[in-house]
């Protein structure tokens, strides 16, 4: 690839001048060379999590013909070999939170995924899982796992024997974190204080069942539904007993999803994706971080089961909500995410519905495939990069604070070493096919001049924009069913340029990101 040098280096991404390109908003963007005190804690390599609804898990591991599921395998090593991080899959949610483990059950589940969606009613038919639910987990080589048990009533549950047959399967080894429950502040018996009574009675419980996880830091606290964080939070929560049990528990979790019940129209799918919508969010957050990291800071904050969406049907211009426009929320909420401090995110896998990364078999719903959403986890994981020692802060981008553009930089070693920009601004190829042509925002760097020699741009994109499902890339990259989920070159959109002037211009279109890597 070819270098060139310019006094005012300056990006036209995907390689086409916008006829907006005169009137493009000019944003200036300072950034450090060194890392500034606000910056994160360093980085986890494996930050970049899946989760997967209880039943759903079995048919993301194993394929049509029984076999460990190498296009699952091959789309979270694409992710995690870019950071050299351990994949931490999340296994769990309200289905199996209601239902029950059956030892004499032959069937992996009673509800195959392929056929039904998560079944999460608290009486009636319920999900059962038998032992070979448990082979699913050596089906993920060099994964290690967390591993929810039921809590909302351990009797019926038979909470213990789960756990005992999940651990056997998974070995103490492999074991990141044992969840207990899913969301319990939907439980009907919840307070706090009776959460914790009943937490630290199932935690002995199961030591006493499995006495490998004894004097381990080994336990999954709160996994609280969206948008009821404040009914329990850290700080009462461990006031009222939970620093008895300090020590044995690796994180406390959180559920997160952008939207409760479908995006309705496109002027609601803007507001979904603004940046201060998102940052607001996780801003609610800040408090239990804060607290753990002063109180506790050897337990981790993480979002362990997230989306882009609960469910719901929107309204009569209903948009489907796995697009590329939801691929960018989904990297601005992670980078935004790191930059606060959150340790880690997984995020929710269902078979049968639209809140996927990749659907790994065939179902009713249609063939295997690689949905949008599934591109925003390539671009996060290079940001982080390698180092294990990566420090994020969020950079201002001046006026207008729309929430329509947002950066960051990272920082490995103290150096800054890369800078995300994001646009987001929605455009859409029929939505806007009679405004003469896709705007553009001039993001204005300075501070990179002495920072390394030159700066290599890569860029997530989609041509359709904000509503395309397909012919996304990152990169020049494609990930695909026909491929098995390893990447494949489609375009050489990249561009690489000396680094020997004091600003440097970038122009990103609307409904697109760009990552620079400065060498």
């Amino acid at each position: 690839m070819s270098s060139f040098s310019i006094a005012r280096l300056s990006l036209v991404l995907l390689l086409a001048t916008s006829p907006f390109s005169s009137e493009a908003l000019t944003h200036a963007v300072a950034v450090r060379a060194t890392v500034p005190s606000e910056a994160s804690k360093a980085v986890d390599r494996s930050f970049t999590g899946f989760a997967f609804e209880q039943s759903s898990f079995y048919n993301y591991s194993f394929d049509a013909q029984g076999k460990p599921n190498a296009f699952s395998q091959n789309l979270v090593d694409a992710v995690l070999s870019r950071t050299g991080g351990t994949p931490l899959l999340r296994v769990g949610g309200t289905s199996g939170d209601h239902g029950r483990y059956d030892a004499s059950q032959k069937n992996a589940t009673n509800y195959p995924a392929t056929e039904y969606g998560p079944q999460t009613k608290i009486s009636g038919n319920r999900l059962a899982i038998g032992p070979p639910f448990f082979q699913a987990f050596k089906s993920w080589p060099g994964a290690k796992f967390e591993l929810m048990v039921p809590f909302y009533n351990t009797t019926f549950s038979r909470s213990v024997e789960w756990a005992r047959a999940g651990v056997g399967q998974i070995g103490i080894d492999n074991l990141y974190a044992l969840e207990l429950g899913n969301e319990p502040t939907f439980y009907p018996w919840f307070s706090i204080k009776e959460y914790v009574r009943r937490y630290q009675s199932l935690q002995a419980r199961l030591i006493a069942a499995i006495p490998s996880l004894a004097d381990r830091r080994i336990f999954q606290a709160f996994d609280t539904a969206s948008y009821s964080a404040g009914d329990l939070a850290t700080k009462p929560a461990f006031q009222d007993g939970l620093d008895a049990n300090a020590s044995s528990i690796r994180q406390v979790a959180y559920h997160y999803y952008q939207n409760q019940h479908g995006v309705a129209d496109f002027a609601a799918l803007q507001d979904y994706i603004r940046h201060t919508a998102t940052k607001s969010n996780i801003t609610n957050f800040l408090a239990d971080i804060r607290y753990l990291n002063g109180s506790h800071p050897a337990i981790g904050f993480a979002f362990t089961e997230t989306g882009y969406s609960v469910g719901g049907s929107g309204g009569n211009d209903h948009i489907r909500t796995n697009n590329f426009a939801s691929a960018l929320w989904s990297l601005d909420f992670q980078l935004c995410a790191l930059s606060m401090g959150v340790s880690r995110v997984n995020w929710q896998q269902i078979l049968r519905s639209d809140l996927q990364m990749w659907r790994p078999v065939a179902t009713s719903l249609g063939e295997p495939r690689v949905t949008a959403h599934f591109y925003s986890q390539p671009f996060v994981a290079d940001f982080i990069g390698r180092s294990g020692k990566t420090r994020v802060v969020e950079l201002d981008v001046g006026t207008p604070q729309s929430g329509l553009y947002a950066a960051y930089a990272a920082y490995d070693d103290g150096k800054l070493a890369r800078v995300a920009l994001l646009n987001l601004e929605l455009w859409d190829s029929q939505r806007n096919s009679s405004s003469g042509g896709r705007p553009e925002a001039r993001f204005s760097l300075t501070g990179l001049l002495g920072t390394g020699s030159n700066l290599t741009v890569h860029h997530l994109t989609a041509d359709k924009g904000a509503l395309a499902h397909e012919n996304v890339t990152y990169s020049g990259l494609e990930w695909s069913w026909a491929s098995q989920g390893k990447q494949k070159k489609v375009k050489n959109d990249s561009k690489m340029l000396e680094i020997n002037s004091t600003e440097v211009d970038i122009m990103v279109k609307a409904t697109q990101a760009v990552l620079l890597e400065i060498r």
